[in-house]
């Protein structure tokens, strides 16, 4: 674990992809923080500077983060718990975020850029699963729903509704589910819909563009609500 005198501990960790380091790092802006395993201790409130570099891109992205506690698992082996914060120099992020709208812009199947997010999201009734918001974009999003079987409710041509509270204000998207993915047998890939959006009004589009480049984020941890059928079309209203 290298450190510069006088100065944070610097790590560096690399990506094969854009796509895969966008995502590590909503996943952990989202979640408040990460959890770095240490053959030693170090103080609560040591300083860290990630350098997270993807393949393809010649920026990294530099995200600071401070130990908030540690935990000791075994002698000699240690559970850094450090609170991880949205990077606050842009240039290294809008380099991966411009790749990944470059790669979109080339292949014809996509109309729109589909930025990894992994934000936790649930509907608001008790017997709600786990859903995993794993991509958005303009057009729409991805949605992962843990359990062994999809959900009845979610079916094609379904309203459907996602509502995240931003630092700009209430985002509010609307569409319809227009493809279902029910898991495979071996449970390696869990259910999945997918989500077409309907036209919104300018400040949306805005809200939801700010997010997709991460200039408007939620509050760690990062939580959506989900509404689908007659709930999401009554408040769509």
């Amino acid at each position: 674990m290298p450190q510069q005198a006088g100065g944070p501990i610097r790590l560096k960790v690399g990506y094969k992809t854009p796509e895969t380091l966008l995502g590590e790092l909503t996943k952990s802006v989202g979640r408040g923080g990460v959890r770095i395993e240490s053959k030693r201790t170090v103080p609560v409130g040591t300083a860290f500077v990630f350098e997270l570099k993807s393949v393809g891109v010649k920026e990294s992205v530099e995200v600071q983060g401070v130990v908030q506690n540690v935990t000791e698992t075994a002698p000699g082996r240690y559970i850094l718990h450090i609170r991880y914060e949205a990077p606050r120099n842009r240039q290294g992020l809008d380099a991966v975020l411009r790749r990944i709208f470059e790669a979109t812009s080339a292949d014809v199947r996509r109309r729109s850029a589909r930025v990894p997010l992994h934000v936790r999201a649930t509907e608001n009734k008790p017997d709600s699963p786990v859903y995993r918001l794993r991509d958005l974009s303009q057009g729409g999003m991805g949605l992962d729903v843990e359990g062994d079987t999809l959900p009845p409710h979610l079916k094609i041509g379904q309203p459907a509704l996602v509502q995240m509270k931003l630092t700009t204000g209430q985002l509010a998207a609307h569409g319809q589910i227009v493809w279902v993915v029910e898991p495979d047998a071996t449970k390696a890939l869990p259910a999945r819909v997918g989500v077409h959006f309907g036209r919104m009004p300018p400040a949306m589009v805005t809200m939801l563009e700010d997010l997709l480049t991460l200039k408007a984020l939620p509050q760690p941890p990062w939580i959506a609500r989900l509404a689908f059928g007659d709930e999401a079309v009554a408040k769509m209203k």
